[in-house]
């Protein structure tokens, strides 16, 4: 543990990065002041840039010394890491930079600051309002072998670093990353609540900012993905026993092909009709579109897509075309609300890159909460012959989502008005939320292979009920029951 926590000191405190007889960057509690160079501030600790230099490549030299040998040299286009260490030297600015695999230093001239988004940001206040400089995700060198590698986060929970970590073929052991008093703190997955008692009064929500540079411990080879460190179903421990049933009626007879009800302060299974069966979810998928985007996403980064809605006949959308532009917040509500196929799609690549990339953070997910019967191959759920979930799943990933405040506040909401590029009025699609009282989510959705699906919660004396609906005709009639069975023939310790 000391020699970890000396590693950290080194890479976040930097000191013995710097070059024999170099200048050491300003500082809160420095006089030395480093010149200007390019005509703006040397590029923040943990931020991301791209190598521009007029089509040549950049020399990136070793750490010792800035006379010392080119490692290499990096191409025009090249993304890098910054990292806290600032130099100058024959009337050059130098910064200290990680390419993943190497570290070393480059004249910061031919750096730009990384911006986050894949097309060119539109005109206007609402396209370039409260834009982020990192890419979402960890960039850094991720160890897949195990051990200990340096990355930059780029903004969401713990948990979104375990998923992004678990995506690259990393099992987390440990994170580390400095308090704003400059000390060290760690976070050691499925350790006791009082070993990480000094992260969680630091980061008490569970939210790690965009930039924050972290110390990643990984134990497995790569490939190895275990189940949550939180233990319980679904990721989630229990916080209460599981309801008693103490009424008389059998659970009423309804349409669906699978029906699966579930407590959520137990996670315990009320009632199941072939619960675990694996058929298709429909857009119950966006569920853990939802979840991944959450937690693996600053919510005010601007979204710039390249999907055109007018081009996905027959599909429910928000309605975005090309160069449209709103915050990943806003989009949430055009991914749950009206269910749009094309947010997902955006979604997705802004987060990873690309369409597969991101469905294997949703594959990686349920595989994280130890879901058996689920694997995406889209994020949407539009499907293909593999696309597949069962009931039980569905409802576990719903309480698990609704652990989450963001969407929590998203899926019971009837309408919202989203401001960005263009400005665009949804609704829900979940009839629920006006026809039962006490409903509060989650998800409906519709193909023509899965039928008409539900994902329903609702909420009464405190206690919160799920009931998944797969291929049923009469969904909402059949949830609303379902419902009301579970409250009016249980009681809850």
């Amino acid at each position: 543990m000391r020699l970890l926590a000396g590693l950290l000191i080194a890479i976040l405190v930097s000191a013995p990065l710097l070059p024999a007889g170099v200048a050491r960057a300003a500082g809160p509690d420095s006089a030395t002041t480093v010149e200007q160079f390019a005509g703006r501030d040397p590029l923040p600790p943990g931020s991301s840039a791209v190598v521009r230099a007029e089509g040549e490549c950049l020399r990136l030299r070793e750490t010792g010394s800035l006379a010392g040998r080119s490692i290499t040299c990096l191409p025009e286009g090249t993304q890098v890491l910054v990292l806290p260490s600032t130099a100058s030297a024959d009337g050059i600015r130098w910064q200290l930079v990680s390419t993943g695999a190497l570290t070393g230093w480059v004249a910061d001239q031919y750096l730009q600051p990384y911006t986050g988004t894949a097309a060119p940001v539109p005109s206007g206040p609402a396209c370039t309002a409260k834009q982020t400089a990192y890419k979402p995700g960890l960039t850094g060198f991720v160890p897949t072998q195990g051990g200990t590698g340096m990355v930059v986060w780029g903004g969401g929970t713990l948990a979104g670093v375990e998923n992004a970590a678990l995506a690259r073929g990393c099992t987390p052991k440990a994170v580390w990353t400095s308090r704003p008093d400059g000390e060290l703190v760690g976070y050691l997955y499925g350790a006791p609540d009082f070993v990480n008692s000094a992260w969680r009064a630091t980061f008490g929500d569970g939210w790690l900012s965009g930039g924050r540079v972290l110390l990643i411990v990984c134990e497995n080879p790569a490939g190895l993905v275990t189940a949550a460190a939180l233990p319980g179903p679904g990721g989630i421990p229990p916080r209460a026993p599981a309801p008693v049933f103490t009424g008389r009626a059998p659970a009423p007879n309804v349409t669906a092909t699978a029906v699966a009800v579930v407590d959520e302060a137990s996670g315990a299974l009320l009632y199941e009709k072939r619960g675990h069966d694996r058929l298709a979810p429909a857009s119950l998928t966006k569920i853990a579109t939802a979840i991944v985007a959450i937690e693996g996403m600053e919510p005010n980064a601007v979204i710039v897509t390249d999907v055109d809605s007018r081009k996905m006949y027959e599909s429910s959308v928000m309605g975005l075309v090309p160069g449209d532009c709103f915050s990943a917040s806003e989009m949430l509500y055009g991914l749950m609300l009206p269910s749009g196929n094309d947010v997902a799609l955006a979604i997705g690549r802004y987060q990873s890159g690309s369409d597969p990339a991101f469905v294997q953070s949703m594959n990686t997910l349920v595989r994280r909460l130890d879901l058996q019967n689920t694997t995406f191959t889209d994020p949407h759920g539009l499907g293909g012959p593999l696309h597949k979930s069962s009931a039980y799943d569905i409802a576990m990933l719903s309480r698990y989502g609704m652990s989450l405040p963001r969407f929590r506040d998203v899926v019971k909401t009837g309408s919202y008005t989203a401001r960005g590029a263009r400005t665009l009025s949804m609704y829900n699609t979940n009839a629920l939320l006006s026809t039962y009282p006490t409903a509060d989510g989650v998800k409906t959705g519709f193909t023509d292979e899965a039928g008409r699906t539900l994902a329903a919660s609702a909420t009464k004396n405190g206690r919160r009920v799920y009931v998944v609906l797969l291929n049923d005709p009469n969904r909402d009639a059949d949830a609303r029951a379902l419902l009301d069975w579970a409250f009016n023939n249980h009681t809850w310790p």
